[in-house]
């Protein structure tokens, strides 16, 4: 491989997407003006995709981690896996992919471009969903970042973030250490940007789609948009699970104490707290709002422990 291009590491997680893979490792290999080397752990996949993987093997540098003996069940417990035991080399720059997108053929230039004009080490941007049916939108993350909205959500989808080695280095000792509890926690993404931001690296969202971002009825997480996924967030707001992760979440970076204090003890006066500052968490004021709202109907249960 040339050496004139930025050697980026691509960590893949795959579980039965055979249907989707080809054109996902497609879009990989035409990357433009980087050099790239794909790490995939594969969540015991029942379909074709190890057969297509091997396949692929001779077409682009790709390495398949060992079968693990359980099943992870969860993007999350995989993702935090290749980050804990993917071998970079000696990769300038990490990036998460999913098994059913297709990249844009210069998403990982861009976004080395960007980290190195911004100065920056995490980098994610808006995506292009798409759906079956032809439908496309545009999905806007790219709004300016909040004080502590790192304790409350990803920036957007993992799938186009891109870490410095860096960065990544420092994460995967601390992904190591707390892997059980992490694995606990609802999504990869929002564990990375809230321990990149909470240890003090800066940030980027880029305003320019790098990917179509592909949308059906296997998305573990998929965009915000529609009644059936506010619902499915309500249910998680409802289920104790999102106030149990953001608890979490700031405990174990230290982001923002006094969050986590008002949401373990959830009393009127901290539920009025957590109102008053929404804006301070989420990055829009649609978010903000519904952040709000979400304030008034957290239920007050135990913590329990993650993992």
């Amino acid at each position: 491989m040339s050496t004139l291009f930025p050697n980026c590491a691509v960590l893949m997680a795959t579980c039965n997407g055979e249907r989707w893979l080809p054109e996902q490792l497609d879009s990989i290999r035409n990357q433009q003006q980087v050099d790239v080397h794909v790490a995939v752990s594969d969540d015991q996949s029942t379909d074709g995709s190890l057969k297509v993987l091997e396949e692929y093997s001779a077409r682009l540098p790709l390495t398949i981690l060992p079968e693990q003996q359980e099943r992870f069940g969860s993007a999350n417990r995989n993702f935090l896996r290749l980050i804990r035991d993917a071998e970079i080399g000696e990769a300038a720059y990490v990036a998460l992919a999913d098994q059913d997108d297709i990249w844009h053929s210069d998403k990982l230039a861009r976004a080395v471009a960007r980290l190195r004009s911004d100065v920056a080490d995490g980098y994610s941007s808006d995506v292009e969903a798409f759906w079956p049916d032809g439908r496309t939108k545009v999905i806007k993350k790219s709004y300016s970042l909040k004080r502590f909205d790192h304790v409350f959500g990803s920036p957007g989808p993992g799938c186009t973030f891109v870490l410095t080695r860096a960065l990544f280095l420092n994460m995967r000792d601390w992904v190591t250490i707390n892997f059980i509890t992490l694995s606990g926690l609802w999504v990869h993404d929002w564990i990375i940007y809230c321990y990149a931001r909470a240890r003090g690296f800066r940030w980027i969202i880029d305003n320019v789609p790098t990917m179509r971002y592909r949308q059906h009825h296997s998305n573990e997480i998929g965009t915000n948009s529609g009644l059936k996924a506010i619902q499915r967030r309500l249910e998680i707001v409802k289920q104790g699970r999102y106030r149990h992760d953001i608890v979490h979440m700031s405990e174990l970076t230290k982001a923002c104490p006094e969050c986590s204090l008002a949401l373990r003890r959830l009393s009127w006066m901290d539920r009025l707290w957590l109102i008053r500052h929404a804006g301070d968490f989420r990055r829009s004021r649609p978010e903000v709002i519904a952040l709000q709202i979400i304030f008034l109907l957290m239920p007050k249960s135990p913590i329990s422990d993650a993992g």
